[in-house]
């Protein structure tokens, strides 16, 4: 009896053992500025693919293609390029928060600086152009210019020009004035 508790014990002292006895972590990888910068050049050629998806199913189709569900290719587009914005802020955030810190006059912070920018502005673009409240795009607007002048760089024009029409209110949309149904004659006309 006493040697099963004995080799119980034994078993047990050992994965004790093992158990505290691993090597450290070597920690957080190197942060790997080309391997990074490449992940958010593909992000953004997702994002510039999937506007240039949604701005061609906003078009009327093809003379030769009338069958197709124009309604359907503008929803399965807007998905795509919502969830391929999301995509690249989320990218572009990951690089830039890291780049910023370590490199910011790198030319790849730089670049993904200037991606960050256009991605707010074709944002705020599209949203203007169907209708949308353009102050839905002021956030990340916001964001890309508090970016260029935490570094001390003045902020593209396009940039400002956005950030400028976002703040302003929405124009308001004529509403149809009421208009009288024309008057029946209750003349007869005699013959």
């Amino acid at each position: 009896m006493r040697a099963w508790k004995r080799w119980v014990g034994g078993a047990a002292a050992m994965v004790i053992v093992a158990a505290c006895g691993r090597r450290p972590d070597a920690g957080p990888a190197p942060f790997d500025v080309a391997a990074e910068f490449a992940k958010v050049t593909a992000a953004h050629a997702a994002f510039a693919a999937a506007r240039g998806r949604l701005d061609r199913a906003g078009s009327p189709p093809p003379a030769g293609n009338g069958g197709a569900d124009t309604g359907e290719r503008v929803r399965q587009a807007q998905a795509a390029y919502d969830a391929a914005y999301a995509n690249e802020q989320r990218v572009l955030a990951g690089f830039l928060n890291q780049a910023l810190n370590l490199g910011p006059a790198r030319p790849e912070t730089r670049q993904a600086l200037a991606m960050y920018g256009d991605a707010a502005v074709a944002n705020a673009a599209y949203l203007a152009r169907n209708g949308g409240d353009g102050r839905q795009a002021r956030p990340a607007l916001a964001a890309a210019d508090r970016a260029y002048r935490a570094l001390g760089i003045p902020p593209p024009a396009a940039l400002t020009t956005a950030l400028a029409a976002a703040d302003r209110p929405p124009a308001p949309t004529p509403t149809p004035t009421a208009t009288t149904p024309p008057r029946r004659s209750t003349r007869r006309h005699r013959r």
